[in-house]
């Protein structure tokens, strides 16, 4: 499969069909040099984004309440905390298999896109801060 730029990246059908999956995907390819390789996982990651929106938006719903009492009278924490736990793991480990850092990631260049050393990302890191703290 020929590599194509993150610009140039085709959306998979599920993604084009619903807008707020489409604007994220958007937000995370932008500045990034991702293939066509890369795909199957943006579109995993996508997907666990939109998990965790769901439930961040059902726990809004139920006025901030992150508990309720079953039909036996226990309290208990709502599914959607579970869920989110898992969709925050999934989001952590799939950013770090496609080289996302959190929103501190370095836009890459083609010198230094997924070929760059870890020497070479440890010495720009470094550079930065030393910009940074001056």
């Amino acid at each position: 499969m020929a590599s194509k730029k993150s610009t140039g990246l085709k959306k998979p059908e599920s993604i084009k069909a619903d807008e707020w999956k489409a604007k994220k995907w958007d937000e995370l390819v932008k500045g990034r040099a991702f293939t066509t390789v890369d795909i199957p996982t943006l579109t995993m990651l996508v997907q666990w984004y939109a998990v965790l929106e769901r439930c961040i938006t059902d726990i809004s719903e139920a006025e901030g309440s992150v508990a309720y009492e079953n039909k036996i009278g226990d309290y208990k924490p709502l599914p959607q905390i579970g869920v989110m736990k898992q969709a925050s793991a999934e989001i952590r480990a799939l950013n770090k298999q496609l080289g996302i850092a959190d929103g501190r990631d370095v836009v890459a260049t083609p010198a230094q896109g997924k070929t760059s050393s870890v020497l070479k990302l440890v010495q720009t890191r470094r550079q930065e801060r030393k910009h940074a703290s001056i």
